[in-house]
């Protein structure tokens, strides 16, 4: 049988064989592989770093802005009246001037603290114990869009309004009647009842505060108070388009931005106010001189400079309203700041006589002025931030302080 060596093979006849072949031929063949493999491992990495470069470079830049495109136009949608159960937390979300901007609507993040809402009862308490013992209380908190346009996802920075108003309602004593209108809120908040560019409720918002208001305190003891149906004021609506409200002036910046934030700005809000078919008077009262001058509660004569004095006693530090229609003898003095001038409205009808007392505006002494004009109820509503600021709460405490 014959046998030859062969590049590393040992050949018989038969077949062939592999062996190891111990010549250094082999070794320095074997070498040269390595180096060929390390060779393209080298220009593997080079080649996967280069095309990071390259989308960095040129394609994140075009990917974003097909997504600000995408995002423009989604910013578009009335989802203020629309359900964004389905939408991801942050999806168009940014932070302009302190704005959460997030599906065409702004937000501010809520910062009130347990002991900021026990002052606020402090106050409510205060209050109640320096009016006359009959004098009904009754108290409104209005908490903001921020608790229920947000995901809990998208709130993370911002406290627990609901939390807040809880530890509020708790530290009230017996006299203060606490009218809870979160729930009412929470159940229609894919309804309008927010502006998109403002922290305050809409018409819509309001009544459905009022209709919670009215349901807590008509008992079979009270007279009937006249409710109108949503169905019934709209043949009193009117509207104001392009509001834009304090969230989206917060973002102007004359050379950046002048017209604010751009998605904002394309989603200006439209104010609907219901001129309510009653028969009343309505004055404004001097603070200095105590002189009584009529006054038409629902004009438009200043809306061009401020949209929001369509509704009742805006910027107003005392306003006397009488419905003449009514044999009541209910007398209801409203203490508000703004975000509750957009129910005023609503509590007319019916009421014998409605007093209403701006909290930062109003000079005088409350405390006097309720058992002075024989007020039966006392009716305390503002919103949540400055329920939870100390400077409001203060001038609030001030203003029913007999002893000043």
């Amino acid at each position: 049988m014959s046998n030859y060596s062969h590049r590393g093979y040992e050949h018989r006849t038969g077949g062939y064989s592999r062996r190891r072949h111990k010549s250094s031929g082999f070794k320095h063949k074997n070498t040269g592989k390595n180096i060929l493999k390390a060779l393209g491992v080298l220009l593997c990495a080079a080649a996967a770093m280069a095309l990071i470069i390259i989308f960095i470079k040129y394609l994140k830049p075009f990917i974003e802005s097909f997504g600000d495109k995408t995002e423009n136009a989604a910013a578009t949608i009335d989802t203020a009246s629309c359900d964004t159960g389905d939408m991801p937390d942050g999806a168009y979300d940014i932070v302009d001037s302190k704005v959460f901007v997030s599906q065409g609507s702004g937000y501010l993040m809520f910062k009130g603290l347990a002991n900021t809402a026990m002052n606020y009862s402090g106050v409510m308490n205060s209050i109640a114990t320096s009016v006359e013992e009959e004098t009904q209380i009754y108290n409104i908190v209005i908490p903001t869009n921020t608790e229920f346009g947000l995901k809990p996802g998208q709130r993370k920075d911002s406290n627990s309004q609901k939390d807040n108003l809880n530890l509020i309602e708790y530290g009230l004593m017996d006299k203060v009647s606490f009218v809870d209108i979160y729930s009412t809120l929470d159940m229609h908040k894919n309804e309008y009842i927010y502006y998109r560019t403002d922290e305050a409720l809409t018409s819509l918002g309001a009544y459905y505060a009022y209709l919670e208001y009215m349901n807590y305190t008509q008992t079979d003891d009270t007279p009937s108070r006249r409710i109108y149906s949503l169905d019934e004021l709209a043949k009193k609506k009117g509207n104001i388009r392009r509001f834009e409200g304090d969230l989206l002036k917060r973002t102007i910046d004359a050379a950046i931005q002048p017209h604010g934030n751009q998605e904002l700005f394309d989603n200006a809000d439209t104010i609907d106010f219901y001129k309510l078919p009653v028969n009343y008077n309505s004055y404004v009262v001097d603070m200095k001189t105590g002189d009584y001058k009529e006054k038409d509660l629902f004009t438009i004569e200043n809306v061009k400079e401020d949209p929001l004095s369509v509704f009742p006693a805006r910027n107003t530090p005392l306003m006397v309203i009488y419905d003449l229609e009514t044999s009541s003898k209910e007398k209801l003095l409203i203490v508000k700041d703004s975000y509750a001038e957009p129910m005023i409205g609503y509590l007319i009808p019916g009421c014998g006589e409605v007093h209403v007392a701006d909290a930062q505006l109003y000079t005088g002494n409350l405390s006097e002025y309720v058992i002075k004009h024989g007020i039966t109820k006392v009716l305390i509503v503002n919103s949540i931030n400055n329920a939870n600021n100390a400077l409001y709460c203060q001038k609030l405490k001030d203003i029913f302080d007999s002893s000043i």
